[in-house]
């Protein structure tokens, strides 16, 4: 194995960047300390200065670490935007497509929502409450799908399944948009409310059954219909959320802070993301 003093390896960038992102970062994140300086890095390795510094400026803009000026760089923990941003990329490249999209959330969904009938503790109750009486009373197309997206995350964490929520997250940018979409259909907004009520009455009353079908009749309740998932409809999500969040809006951050408002004492807020 590879290790902080060896001085013998030919160092490329990308080996040193694989180093650092695969056992460096690791290290660091379990233990809260810094990754080792720019010249502790640059001596041990036998590398130069300039090297190291390029590599760990692209973990930071990677999102895996921190630069703190003055004292050096931190671990960061992955969050949902992170992964959301980078499986955006990848079903991209893959030419998925919204009915994709709809067939693996309802799979996903369902077994989350009967999870969380058996095991939402108080609290998760107390939050998915608060998402969802937040959508009923919401103004505006982006505000209700910021709760809407709230709701079905909570639910998930709610199965306290850490596989099941994760893969949640990972698509929560591109449901964000289809709430969108099917929100802007009045009806479609107005028909969902008593099946997302049906949800989580089944998740209260701890019957897991019901409320997977719950969030399966949800699902197929609330999605655009046919042949609305075109372009007229992408660019009214754009439309949608330059009015709400300005012109330099990033997705990925929208549903972050949506996300953070029900489960952090101490939500991030970024410009005006409010």
């Amino acid at each position: 194995m590879t290790t902080a003093t060896d001085t013998s390896r030919m160092w490329t960038r990308d080996s040193l960047a694989d180093f650092l992102e695969f056992e460096m970062v690791p290290k660091a994140r379990a233990t809260l300390d810094p990754i080792p300086s720019e010249r502790a890095l640059s001596e041990s390795l036998g590398v130069s200065r300039s090297l190291v510094r390029e590599v760990l400026r692209g973990l930071e803009q990677r999102g895996l670490v921190e630069i703190v000026p003055g004292k050096g760089a931190y671990a960061r923990d992955p969050n949902s935007a992170e992964l959301a941003r980078a499986m955006r990329g990848v079903l991209a490249a893959k030419q998925s497509t919204p009915d994709d999209l709809v067939e693996a959330r309802t799979a996903l969904e369902t077994q989350t929502a009967a999870l969380a009938a058996r095991r939402a503790t108080p609290s998760d109750i107390a939050a998915i409450s608060r998402a969802l009486d937040d959508f009923e009373g919401a103004d505006g197309l982006a505000r209700c799908a910021a709760a809407d997206i709230s709701f079905h995350a909570l639910i998930a964490r709610a199965s306290q399944n850490a596989v099941l929520s994760t893969m949640f997250d990972s698509i929560s940018t591109m449901l964000f948009e289809l709430m969108i979409r099917s929100l802007a259909d009045g009806g479609t907004r107005y028909s969902g409310a008593d099946t997302r009520r049906a949800v989580f009455a089944a998740i209260v009353a701890g019957d897991d059954d019901a409320a997977g079908i719950a969030m399966a009749e949800h699902i197929k309740s609330t999605q655009p219909a046919p042949g609305d998932l075109d372009e007229r409809l992408d660019r009214l999500v754009s439309d949608v959320l330059t009015r709400t969040y300005g012109p330099g809006f990033v997705l990925e951050d929208i549903v972050e802070e949506a996300l953070q408002k029900y489960t952090s004492e101490r939500p991030i807020v970024r410009g005006n993301l409010r």
